[in-house]
Formats: structure tokens, sequence, C-alpha cells
């Protein structure tokens, strides 16, 4: 009756943290795949044991009492040491788990990494099913720690001390011009015909932007002329294919793109900051086996697509 009594307790405590997490008894809900009225009944208990409102509304959000700010620390550090210890007993096998691992990743690398990662799921029989969600760089903290995403992919963007991260690879930008660009045929592209050119831009952010920008002010203040913006790099190569305009894209990408649409690579005429790519993830889950597992998954699916060339 004891071990009951608590076992439903810590249940409670799993409620109070999705909550504190979420601001929402439905956001809550669903990150614990119960009903909002079941996360209502379990603060109302919570509320009742601790006497503590913990909890009070503060327009759509629920905000938590000095109380409730009081013992979270100390609320979520023994369900995360309590879950470790149950987890890392039980080493993770793919191909036996049912798990779906959320994924964020920009479309320059679901293009790259899923394609190789499913054909690996498939030769070896995974279980596991992976959902993949296109995320702008300043959202991956916010999504991981509303349980949304369990890892996400992107370039080096500053976290929180409950997100870890570790860097993957460094990118350098590659040129890509078509058949219309006076420079296709000479295989050369100066600076000033990068500057005299016009542009095609992908980005999710400034940040990204950035870089190249940076690389140009320092060569007094210089601009690219850009005429078209694109979500996607796919749409950008092809428009590429078909126009005199340039992409300053990765170099990885890059090179399969180049090869579907015709188009060639050159250079980036100038120095600029290579491109850092960052796996993220809620650091307590660091030593949990199945996050290993998807780390040593990803590294080796890097490998794979560079050839064992990888630039840390």
């Amino acid at each position: 009756m004891q071990e009951t009594n608590t076992k439903g307790n810590l249940n409670l405590f799993r409620v109070m943290l999705a909550v504190a997490d979420t601001g929402s008894t439905i956001e809550a809900g669903k990150q614990l795949n119960l009903s909002q009225s079941a996360v209502s009944h379990a603060l109302k208990r919570l509320r009742e044991m601790l006497g503590d409102p913990l909890f009070v509304k503060n327009g759509r959000h629920l905000v938590m009492t000095a109380h409730a700010r009081n013992i979270l620390p100390r609320v979520r550090g023994a369900l995360e040491s309590l879950s470790s210890s149950a987890l890392q007993s039980t080493p993770f096998d793919p191909a036996h788990s049912g798990m779906t691992f959320q994924c964020g990743l920009r479309d320059a690398l679901e293009y790259m990494l899923m394609p190789l990662l499913m054909r690996r799921a498939r030769q070896n029989q995974w279980q596991v099913r992976f959902h993949v969600h296109r995320v702008a760089g300043e959202d991956i903290e916010s999504s991981i720690l509303a349980g949304t995403l369990d890892m996400a992919i992107g370039l080096n963007y500053p976290t929180g001390e409950q997100i870890a991260s570790r860097e993957l690879l460094r990118e350098q930008h590659s040129v890509m011009l078509g058949p219309n660009h006076p420079a296709f045929a000479s295989a050369r592209l100066s600076l000033q015909d990068y500057l005299d050119s016009a542009h095609v831009l992908v980005t999710l952010s400034e940040h990204e932007r950035g870089m190249i920008d940076q690389g140009l002010r320092h060569l007094g203040g210089r601009q690219r002329q850009v005429a078209l913006h694109c979500e996607h790099y796919h749409a950008a190569a092809q428009v590429v294919a078909e126009t005199d305009l340039l992409l300053t894209m990765p170099r990885s990408y890059a090179r399969s793109l180049a090869k579907l649409h015709g188009n060639r690579l050159l250079p980036l005429p100038f120095n600029c900051e290579s491109i850092s790519v960052r796996a993220y993830w809620r650091k307590s889950l660091t030593e949990e086996p199945y996050m290993i597992w998807l780390m040593t998954e990803l590294h080796s699916l890097l490998d794979e697509l560079q050839g064992g060339a990888r630039e840390i």
C-alpha cells in the first residue's frame, strides 16, 4: 500500500512539473498523455497535500506561486534522478522500442540525413519512428523544454542551463550558379563578380544571414543585391538553374543540389566564418540510453555523409 501511495505521489509531482513547463493543463495533458480533467484532478490532490494553490491564472496561462517556485528545482531534480536511475539500467534497443523521436531539423539537414537514417532503420529493422519538425533556431530551447522536441540540430544559438549542446560539424559556404551566369563556363568568380550579381537568399533568421553580411562588411561595408528571398534551398537551387542569380549556402547540401539541378559550385570569393552545426537536447537526459544511442547514430551518419572527413 505504501508503495502504491509513493508511486501516486510521484505522478502528482510529474503533473506539477509538466504544468510548470507548459503553463497550461491542456498542454501538460498532451505532454503526459492525460486528459485535462485528469491533470486538474492531480493538481487538486497535490494542492491539498501541500497546502498551497501552486498555480494561479494569469490571462490564459497558469503561473507558479512563490511556494511552487521554491520547491520546483527539488521536484525536478528528484524526478530526473529517479528517471535516470530506472532507465540507465536498461540498454536501448531500437529493434524492440516503439519510441517516436521528435526531431527539429532545417530542410537542408532533413534532406541530407533522413534518407540515410531511414535506410539504416529499414536495413536493421528498427521499430523506432522519427517525426521531423521545421524549427527556427531561436525556438529550439522553448520547444525542447515544452517537450515537443527531443532533439534539434541547428546553428550556434545561446541556450539556458537546462539545455545541452554539442558541435556536430563545421560547414564552409559555397556559391552555386547556373548555366545562365557569366562565371559558369569559366568556373571563376571574383569578389566583384559576386557583388555585381543578383542573389537568392534562403534563411530563417537574421543570425544565418549575418555570417555572409559580416564577412562583406569587413571588405568596406559592401552588400549583396538580394532579388529573391526563399524558405527552401531546393526551390532556390531551381531558381539558380533557370536564371543568373547566385546562391550562397552550406557546402555539403550544395553538392547534392548542384548535381540535381545541373548547377556549378565555386568557393566563396572572400573570407567568411564557417557554420557551426550543433545538436541540442535537454541536459538532464544526456546519460539516458536512448539519447546516447541517438547521438551516436547522428555522428555515424555525418561521418558517412562526409566520407569520414567531418571537421570538428
